[in-house]
C-alpha cells in the first residue's frame, strides 16, 4: 500500500496523450522527410517540374518557326505531338491515331477538358498540335512506365508511413501498458491461487494504482478473515481431538470390565446384555479412532515423507487385504504394472487411506466374492485400483460417497460404518497431490475405487 501511495504517478489520459503526441511528431517528421526527398529529386533532375513539358514545347515552337525543315528527331523526347494538314489529314506524330483525332477535335472546337492541355503551332501548311500536363514527371522513362506519377507516389508513401508509424507506436505503447498492468495481473493471480502473502507493485499510472490499492485493502481484509477462520477451525479440531482422546480412556475401562464380566458365570440374559456392551463399545472405539484420524488429516499434520520401496508397500497392502478377507472367505488378487522402484510418500498416511478403501470393499463384498488390487504406474502418477464383486455404487454414492459422514443408501451400507472411510482416503490422496475416484465395474457391477498419487521423485 505505502509503495503504491509514494510512487510518482501519471494519469492514464496522459499516457494516451503521449501516444498521440508521438504520432503527431512522427507525422510531421514523415512529411518533412518526403518533402526533402522530393526537393533532392528535383535538384538532381530525377523528377521534372510540372511545367517542364510546357517549357520544352515553347522552346521547340521557336525552332519550328525559324526552321525550314523539321524532322521527328528534333522534337523533345518527353513531348507528345501530332501533325495535321490544314484539311485535317494526319501526317505524323507520336500520339495514337485515336488520341491524335481527339486532339484535332479539341483544337478545332476550343474545348479542352481533362488533365491534358493542348497548344498549336504552324509550319508552312502543317499544323503541329502539342499535348502536355502540368504535373511533375520522372526523368526516366522506365520509372514513368512502372511507377505512379510523383504526386500520387508521395500521397501513397505518406499514407503508408502514417500507418506504419501508428502500428509501431501502438505496439510500443501497448508493450509499455502491458508492463504497467503486470502488477495488477500478478496481484489478481496471487489472489486466484489463494496466496495472500505478496506485495503490491505500483504501476506508475494513477488509475491502475488506485485499483491496486483497492486490491491491497481487499487482500488484507481477506487475509485477516481467513486467519481468524483458520484459528477457529484449528481450535475446533483440537477440541474434537482432545474430546475423542478423553473418551477413549473411560471407554477402555468399560470394555475391559465387560470382557472380565464375560469370564464370569452368567445366565443367558446377562450374556446377551454383556454382548451388547462389548459390541457398542467396539463401535464407539472405531468411531473415535476415525474422528482422531480425521482430525489429524484436517489439521495438516507434518508430512513425514520419505523414499519408500514400492514393493514393501504392496506387500503390506497384500497382508492387510488377506486379513480383511479371511472372515468372509473372499478371493483376493494383487497385480502391479509399470511401477517405479521407490515412492516419495508418507507411508503411514498412505497405508491408512488405502486400507480404508480395502476395508470398505471387504465390508460390501458378499461371502465367496472377490477383491482385486491393481497398482499401476503412469507418466507422473501411481494408481491404486481396488475392485470388488459387491453391489457397486448407486448414482448417489458416485456423487457423494467421498464426502464426510456420508452413509450411503442401503444397497451399499451395512450400518456399521460412519461415513468417513472414503473421505479419509480422499484426503490422503489429495495430501499426496492426487485424487480419489469411484466407478462401477462392467459386467460384474461391483464397485471400483481408484486412489491416485503423484509420482514424486527424490528432491
Amino acid at each position: 500500500m505505502e509503495a503504491v501511495k509514494l510512487t510518482k504517478t501519471v494519469r492514464l489520459r496522459t499516457f494516451f496523450l503521449q501516444y498521440l503526441l508521438f504520432l503527431s511528431l512522427g507525422t510531421i517528421l514523415l512529411l518533412g522527410v518526403l518533402l526533402g526527398l522530393f526537393a533532392l529529386a528535383f535538384a538532381w533532375d530525377a523528377v521534372l517540374p510540372a511545367n517542364y513539358a510546357e517549357k520544352e514545347i515553347a522552346a521547340f515552337k521557336e525552332r519550328l518557326t525559324s526552321s525550314e525543315a523539321v524532322t521527328p528527331q528534333m522534337v523533345p523526347d518527353r513531348v507528345d505531338y501530332t501533325v495535321f494538314t490544314g484539311d485535317g489529314e494526319l501526317l505524323a506524330g507520336n500520339l495514337k491515331r485515336q488520341e491524335a483525332v481527339h486532339a484535332w477535335e479539341i483544337v478545332q472546337h476550343g474545348d479542352s477538358q481533362g488533365s491534358h492541355f493542348y497548344t498549336t503551332a504552324r509550319h508552312g501548311q502543317e499544323i503541329w498540335i502539342f499535348r502536355y500536363s502540368l504535373t511533375p514527371q520522372y526523368a526516366s522513362s522506365l520509372m514513368r512506365s512502372y511507377l505512379p506519377n510523383p504526386q500520387l507516389l508521395a500521397i501513397l508513401l505518406f499514407i503508408f508511413g502514417i500507418l506504419l508509424q501508428a502500428a509501431l507506436l501502438a505496439a510500443l505503447f501497448g508493450s509499455r501498458l502491458s508492463k504497467k498492468m503486470a502488477g495488477l495481473q500478478e496481484a489478481t493471480g496471487h489472489i486466484q491461487r489463494e496466496n495472500l502473502e505478496f506485495t503490491i507493485k505500483p504501476s506508475g499510472i494513477r488509475e491502475i494504482d488506485e485499483v491496486l490499492a483497492s486490491l491491497d485493502r481487499m487482500k488484507e481484509a481477506l487475509n485477516t478473515s481467513l486467519k481468524r477462520q483458520w484459528e477457529l477451525e484449528r481450535s475446533r479440531r483440537e477440541q474434537i481431538s482432545a474430546l475423542a482422546h478423553d473418551i477413549k480412556t473411560p471407554l477402555t475401562i468399560i470394555r475391559g470390565n465387560a470382557e472380565l464380566l464375560q469370564e464370569t458365570s452368567q445366565d443367558d440374559a446377562q450374556r446377551e446384555y454383556n454382548s451388547y456392551i462389548l459390541r457398542s463399545a467396539g463401535d464407539i472405539e472405531a468411531f473415535v479412532q476415525e474422528v482422531i484420524d480425521l482430525s489429524s488429516l484436517q489439521a495438516g499434520a507434518e508430512r513425514r515423507e520419505s523414499l519408500v520401496p514400492t514393493g514393501g508397500i504392496i506387500e503390506e497392502l497384500e497382508l492387510q487385504l488377506k486379513a480383511l478377507s479371511s472372515g468372509k472367505n473372499l478371493h483376493t488378487s494383487v497385480q502391479k504394472k509399470n511401477l517405479p522402484e521407490f515412492l516419495f510418500i508418507n507411508k503411514e498416511l498412505l497405508l491408512r487411506g488405502i486400507v480404508n478403501v480395502l476395508a470398505n470393499a471387504a465390508e460390501h463384498t458378499p461371502p465367496q466374492g472377490s477383491i482385486g488390487l491393481l497398482v499401476q504406474g503412469g507418466a507422473d502418477t501411481v494408481h491404486f485400483m481396488i475392485t470388488d464383486t459387491g453391489r457397486g455404487f448407486s448414482q448417489a454414492d458416485l456423487k457423494e460417497a467421498t464426502h464426510q459422514f456420508y452413509r450411503g443408501d442401503r444397497s451399499r451400507s451395512s450400518g456399521n460404518h460412519h461415513g468417513m472411510g472414503l473421505y479419509i482416503a480422499r484426503s490422503v490422496a489429495e495430501q499426496h497431490g492426487g485424487s480419489l475416484s469411484l466407478d462401477n465395474v462392467s459386467p460384474s457391477g461391483g464397485g471400483k475405487v481408484t486412489l491416485s498419487i503423484s509420482q514424486i521423485k527424490q528432491p
